[in-house]
């Protein structure tokens, strides 16, 4: 059985790094490893001990883990989530780019100066989503419903909060009927509709809750489209259900499932530790 290493920020105070603590002591070949305290660069060789590579919470662009993926693959070890080797920054941006031309996302404009807003309300209309191309868990997405709301937020958040309208992503609102996530571990493992009675925002860490959505064909295939064109094998992604239409939404090589345990009765790090295993000893 093969050395497996899990990069992650170990003194978050997070579901799913308690999680990973409590699971792991049932692998006697798992190891975690802290993604700042033992990432040095130049790496030191100890860091290949292993062969088997996964980058979990807390493990992202600011510390430089593509650079540690690339010097993994390139000394023959497997890294999951293969995206890591060839993309230094992950976001909605990269994700939309890699798959609007294989699966429905609702129109969306990027603009990278504010003298391009006029092409973004006659492009996109009103009502209108504002997100931010790295922030999930619906903590920056808002719904704008005209102009003078708008120029609102815009005074607010690039102005007063310095945002920067590069990584601003305008997107057409979609009055869905359902909204769905999906999680892939190397295979589909199920579906969760989000509902928030409260909110147009149905994200459980929004207050929404959670029930069990039938997996269908249709969105299997798009599960296994993202796998193939991002090169995932561990992800989740958030569905839109509108006319008997999928709109892709968002796309999370880390992904948030404590709603999927809860609701579904899930063990998900369970399911992610035994799939390690599973691709190790294929290795």
């Amino acid at each position: 059985m093969g050395r497996i290493a899990i990069f992650t920020k170990t003194n978050l105070q997070d579901y799913r790094i308690i999680k990973l603590k409590e699971e792991i002591k049932n692998y006697n070949n798992i190891s975690i490893i802290d993604i700042e305290k033992e990432n040095i660069f130049p790496y030191n060789e100890k860091i290949l001990n292993y062969d088997l590579y996964y980058f979990f919470v807390g493990s992202n662009f600011l510390s430089d883990i593509h650079f540690l993926a690339k010097y993994l693959e390139q000394n023959g070890k497997e890294v999951i989530n293969k995206i890591h080797v060839k993309e230094s920054i992950i976001s909605k941006t990269l994700f939309y780019s890699i798959l609007n031309k294989y699966v429905k996302i609702p129109e969306f404009v990027k603009i990278y100066s504010i003298d391009n807003i006029e092409y973004v309300i006659n492009k996109i209309g009103f009502p209108m989503i504002i997100k931010h191309q790295f922030i999930h868990r619906g903590e920056f997405v808002h719904k704008i419903d005209n102009e003078k709301e708008l120029y609102n937020f815009l005074e607010k958040y690039l102005l007063e909060k310095r945002i920067n309208i590069k990584n601003l992503i305008f997107q057409k609102y979609i009055p869905y009927e359902k909204d769905i996530r999906i999680i892939f571990i190397g295979k589909p493992i199920g579906a969760m509709e989000r509902i928030n009675k409260n909110s147009f925002k149905a994200n459980i860490s929004q207050g929404g809750y959670g029930k069990q959505y039938k997996l269908d064909q249709e969105i299997i295939d798009i599960g296994y489209k993202i796998m193939e064109k991002c090169d995932l094998q561990i992800f989740a992604f958030d569905l839109l259900l509108k006319d008997n239409q999928y709109y892709l939404i968002d796309l999370h090589h880390i992904f948030q499932y404590e709603g999927f345990d809860k609701y579904l009765n899930k063990n998900i790090t369970k399911e992610i530790l035994n799939y390690l295993n599973e691709i190790s000893n294929k290795s």
